[in-house]
């Protein structure tokens, strides 16, 4: 191998590393996490200076660009007016919306990589599938001992392996099942099918149960979702739709009916959702004696066509939260990471971090502006990945390596459901890791 292929070689190398990194850093948290971004799109510079800067953009790169800048402008102008309104004593929310744009960066070297064949999905995809097995099987040890390998004690019907005191186990393992559940088809070939099957179903088992044991009921419903879906769409695996289905319903049938804590789990969760899609029933209606019981907790109740309803639960509560913010700034938001300034602002009591949804925390962020900015790019997704790939050229009988990643950003960005803030670290990294690798990949032909 002569010196120029070498180098090449061991710059490869470590890229890689960095980039299939990234998943155990989600483990690590978000320090870790914070330092893989920023060494991925640095080391890239430096390797790849002057090809990266002299990258094409297309259309869904400059609605990305003016996305940032619209970010990094909002921010600025409202810490402003939070600082001669003595709101806040710094700038710390357009010192966030500037450390923000390390995910624009992130997203083009990426982007770049992955274009120019640099990044091995072999690799990522076995990394992927260590960390989820491993995550998946710590969890089951938790369960067993009391403990996880790392000493992290257990949380009856709330185990979290090795996230110890964060309960987000759930949300990794479906994060990255589904890639890890492609490793096989897509990279291995088995004389046997029956032997690939077998290992398949096996893995979904193992997956399905730790994300019964996390608790995480939200990740648990879009894991099924994921895989029902991927299964219908994808001929060659439309085999496992049935046993997986089996599976599903066998697992939660016995854990409802042979433990009391996981019967109250589930049933709370079912309960909860009714009440997030029917808020404003007749049984919400707020009564005569209501009125007294909820005069010192009026943030959870909330006024519709001139009748009172009563917020059935804390996720609605902060549904409420965020719309009722979103309403003293609706055309261009209050800046990025600002909720703990405009929520008390728009005379809301109880206000928490963040509005526990997306596109709620988008709008109280970013206002309709940002918000249709932001709708446009995952309308762009929607049409150059799903759409094409599935409806117009149908391409049903193979195996596409895009596939798992645009089911679990469907997922990631559906409207209706509890989720952290969309410019956390842990999410945005993910959103924008997605995004990186959909993008360049829509355009491959075979």
């Amino acid at each position: 191998m002569s010196l120029f292929s070498t180098k090449i070689f061991k710059k490869h190398i470590i890229i890689n590393f960095l980039f299939s990194s990234l998943i155990v850093s989600f483990i690590a948290g978000n320090l870790v996490l914070n330092a893989n971004v920023l060494l991925i799109i640095a080391t890239s510079f430096f390797f790849y200076k002057e090809r990266i800067v002299k990258f094409d953009f297309d259309n869904f790169d400059k609605i990305l660009i003016l996305l940032f800048l619209y970010i990094l402008l909002c921010g600025l102008l409202n810490n402003v007016s939070y600082y001669k309104n003595s709101l806040t004593d710094d700038f710390s929310v357009f010192l966030k919306s500037l450390f923000f744009l390390r995910f624009l960066f992130f997203y083009f070297v990426v982007k770049f990589l992955i274009k120019e064949n640099i990044i091995n999905f072999k690799v990522f995809f076995i990394i992927s599938f260590a960390s989820v097995t491993f995550v998946s099987l710590d969890i089951i040890y938790q369960l067993i001992f009391g403990y996880d390998i790392f000493g992290f004690k257990g949380v009856e019907r709330r185990l979290s392996g090795p996230f110890g005191d964060e309960l987000i186990a759930g949300s990794f393992i479906q994060r990255f099942s589904l890639i890890s559940l492609f490793l096989i088809p897509v990279f291995f070939k088995f004389k046997n099918n029956y032997t690939r099957n077998f290992l398949t179903i096996l893995l979904i088992l193992l997956f399905f149960i730790a994300l019964l044991l996390s608790g995480n009921r939200v990740p648990l419903v879009f894991f099924i979702l994921t895989v029902i879906g991927v299964t219908i769409f994808e001929q060659k695996i439309r085999i496992f739709l049935m046993p997986f289905i089996f599976i599903v319903f066998s697992i939660i049938f016995l854990a409802y009916n042979m433990n009391e804590g996981y019967r109250e789990h589930l049933h709370s969760f079912t309960k909860k959702t009714v009440q997030i899609f029917l808020p404003f029933s007749s049984k919400n209606l707020l009564t005569s004696d209501d009125e007294k019981k909820y005069k010192n907790y009026q943030f959870y109740t909330f006024e519709y066509k001139g009748k009172k309803y009563k917020l059935p639960n804390s996720h609605v509560k902060e549904f409420k939260t965020g719309y009722v913010t979103w309403l003293d700034k609706k055309l261009f938001g209050g800046g990025v990471k600002s909720f703990k300034i405009n929520c008390p602002e728009a005379k809301t009591i109880n206000c928490g971090s963040h509005p526990h949804n997306y596109y709620l925390d988008i709008l109280t962020s970013l206002g309709i502006f940002g918000f249709l900015i932001i709708l446009t790019l995952f309308s762009t997704i929607f049409i150059k990945t799903f759409f094409e790939k599935y409806f117009r050229k149908s391409n049903l009988n193979n195996f596409h390596l895009i596939t798992p990643f645009i089911f679990l950003f469907f997922a990631e960005i559906f409207p209706i459901k509890s989720t952290g803030s969309f410019f956390s670290t842990g999410n945005a990294t993910y959103i924008f890791l997605l995004l990186s690798i959909i993008i360049p990949l829509s355009k491959v032909k075979n």
